[in-house]
């Protein structure tokens, strides 16, 4: 079996990212004194 180089290939396509909620403030950014979620950054998500 040989590899030819100019055999048509499958198109590729960008894949979106996941995120997901972040497990310390609960998806609202901030912690439970009201500051910034140290392990989001305050973004809500990880």
């Amino acid at each position: 079996m040989t590899d030819d180089l100019n055999a048509p290939t499958a198109e590729l396509r960008d894949i979106a990212p996941r995120r997901w909620q972040c497990c310390h403030c609960g998806g609202t950014g901030v912690d439970g004194y009201g500051e910034t979620c140290e392990h989001c950054e305050g973004l809500g998500f990880c």
